[in-house]
């Protein structure tokens, strides 16, 4: 197999970051995610416990009796829109195939692509990067603009820093991906127009 394009991959989530594990591996590239898979391991086992009505003491599940209301409080509630993304991958590839993934990691000097969190990226480049699809977009209000466009909401500030962080790691190549949006929206137009 040869190398892929880009040597790393930075991800919003946790669960962005299975979900491009996931990808590499299905695609035969021999993949190392950085900080190890520990995390994610305890997360699927914590959604599997749940999906099996025991409770979990893990710190992000812990105060849901099912993963029934886990589902719900990311499908309804504002402040679970994070969960979302695990609910997601658990639904798309179940926590079986989360596991399996998890042990087929291998470390970031043997491997042929790198996935990180932006977080777990902070003061580190690399050559090549690519941004995954997991950085949202932000939503449409009701406004209209003089074309007749929906204006979008302002880019809230903490996810304006870690897109940053994200975007300066590439020394050479660099891949926008899910931040691609940033040349549509207005405040991305602004900064530009002011440079």
């Amino acid at each position: 197999m040869s190398l892929h394009p880009f040597g790393w991959v930075l991800c919003r989530t946790n669960a962005g970051a299975m979900t491009e594990v996931l990808h590499l591996l299905e695609a035969g590239y021999c993949t190392a995610l950085v900080g190890g898979g520990g995390p994610l391991r305890a997360l699927a086992l914590a959604a599997n416990d749940l999906k099996e009505g025991r409770r979990t003491d893990h710190p992000e599940l812990v105060l849901f009796p099912s993963w029934g209301a886990v589902q719900d409080y990311a499908a309804h509630d504002p402040a679970g829109g994070d969960l979302q993304p695990l609910v997601d991958l658990v639904a798309r590839h179940g926590t079986e195939a989360i596991l399996t993934a998890v042990s087929q990691l291998h470390d970031e000097q043997g491997a042929q692509v790198t996935v990180s969190t932006a977080h777990k990226a902070k003061g580190r480049e690399w050559t090549r990067v690519r941004i995954a699809d997991d950085f949202p977009q932000p939503k449409d209000t009701d406004q209209r603009d003089a074309n007749g466009n929906p204006v979008p909401t302002a880019i809230d500030d903490a996810d304006a820093r870690l897109a940053y962080v994200a975007i300066t790691r590439a020394r050479h190549n660099f891949d926008r991906g899910g931040l691609a949006w940033i040349d549509h929206h207005p405040d991305g137009a602004r900064s530009r127009r002011s440079q």
